[in-house]
């Protein structure tokens, strides 16, 4: 059986990998720690779909089982190549809710070596934070983080750049495909954001928090879009951009999300769900404007590998 080697912190200069293994997609990040920042050498992404079978049956199938092992042999061939030290990952709202996760998991770690481990909501919402605080100013800053997945939706409150609160709501882009029509969308996405108010209300009041970031997937995806059919920065998006791009996806079929908008078919589908969601929890806390930051669960995982001092992701460009 092919072994990993882990070790509690790293060195400068060491070679690290983090596995985000989530209900919509898989995502792995091949990072190098130096001069006090952080060398992305590498991102994966695999659009392995364990929500559509646990959110509709409790398990994963024997086929998509199958598929994520293959992938995680894939990614131990692809980390020895790269001379990589340490792996770290981390599972979430499917592989939580999954009765067979604890047999994918050891199936998983006897082909490979690799340890999974499933995370709750709080822990996931404080390394997305970890991440978030490594690349924004927060200090002095009351704000709200919203972490949008496959099956949940993580919502941080931080006040004066420390993480006060978090909750995890169990609405996300896969659970949500199984709403076809607009109308039930939207009662489906009213419902869980009246919830949501009532745990951010206590720590804004009537105000709107003073930032909103937004990160997963599809959060990064939105800002790209705004790029593409706006010709503005990724790293934001005003409110009315979002209602405008969510009324546009709508009126868009599936075929014409992917032509137009050059989507792959494994976000064609989420992307609208996921800017309805947005759009409506933005208006719904008075947010003008969403900050998208190229950061997420991944990193938060490489940060927590790490010592404690501040960093930030450097990524090279494509050429």
């Amino acid at each position: 059986m092919p072994l990993m080697i882990f070790y509690p912190t790293q060195t400068a200069g060491e070679t690290l990998a983090a596995i985000d293994l989530g209900s919509n997609a898989l995502r792995a990040i091949i990072v190098r720690a130096v001069n006090g920042h952080i060398d992305v050498v590498k991102e994966i992404r695999e659009p392995l779909r364990l929500g559509e079978d646990v959110f509709e049956h409790g398990t994963i199938s024997p086929q998509k089982c199958q598929a994520t092992e293959e992938v995680f042999i894939r990614l131990l061939h692809l980390f020895t190549a790269y001379g990589v030290v340490n792996v770290r990952a981390m599972a979430t709202s499917a592989m939580r809710d999954a009765r067979n996760a604890r047999q994918l998991i050891e199936s998983i770690h006897h082909s490979t070596g690799i340890e999974i481990g499933p995370i709750d909501g709080r822990q996931e919402a404080e390394l997305i934070f970890r991440a978030v605080n490594s690349e924004l100013v927060l200090k002095n800053k009351k704000a709200l983080l919203m972490d949008i997945g496959g099956g949940s939706t993580e919502l941080s409150i931080v006040i004066d750049g420390k993480l006060k609160a978090s909750h995890s709501f169990n609405i996300g882009t896969v659970r949500l495909l199984r709403h076809e029509e607009q109308d039930e969308l939207e009662v489906r996405i009213n419902l869980m954001v009246q919830k949501m108010l009532r745990f951010t209300q206590p720590h804004f009041g009537k105000k709107a928090p003073d930032l909103m970031i937004g990160t997963g997937g599809n959060l990064r995806r939105i800002g790209k879009l705004r790029r593409k059919i706006m010709n503005k920065t990724s790293q934001e998006c005003m409110f009315d951009e979002v209602a405008h791009m969510a009324d546009a996806l709508y009126s868009m079929s599936f075929v014409e999300r992917i032509r137009s908008l050059d989507l792959d078919q494994n976000r064609a589908d989420v992307i609208l769900p996921a800017t309805m969601l947005v759009k409506n929890i933005m208006r719904a806390v008075g947010a003008k404007k969403i900050l998208l930051p190229k950061v997420g669960l991944k990193e938060g995982i490489v940060l927590s590998m790490l010592d404690n001092k501040p960093r930030r992701f450097i990524h090279t460009p494509k050429s």
